[in-house]
């Protein structure tokens, strides 16, 4: 498979995917909703939409440098 080149925002969402098709939490717990509720409802999927969300806005800093080999 040809690498491809991706900005880092694309990088993160790319990393986000595998880690949702893994069934897996997002990479920093301070996003973990299970984390600051007493109502630990398991709610994976706002989890997940919260965590991408604060990415593409910007809210969540992704690491320096322009672009990403993937």
């Amino acid at each position: 498979m040809p690498a491809m080149m991706l900005t880092e925002k694309e990088a993160a969402f790319l990393k986000c995917a595998h880690m949702i098709l893994a069934d897996q939490c997002p990479p920093d717990r301070k996003h973990y909703l299970c984390m600051v509720s007493e109502d630990c409802t398991g709610d994976c999927a706002q989890c997940w939409i919260e965590y991408l969300w604060g990415i593409g806005t910007g809210a969540i800093k992704l690491p320096s440098g322009k672009r990403v080999t993937a």
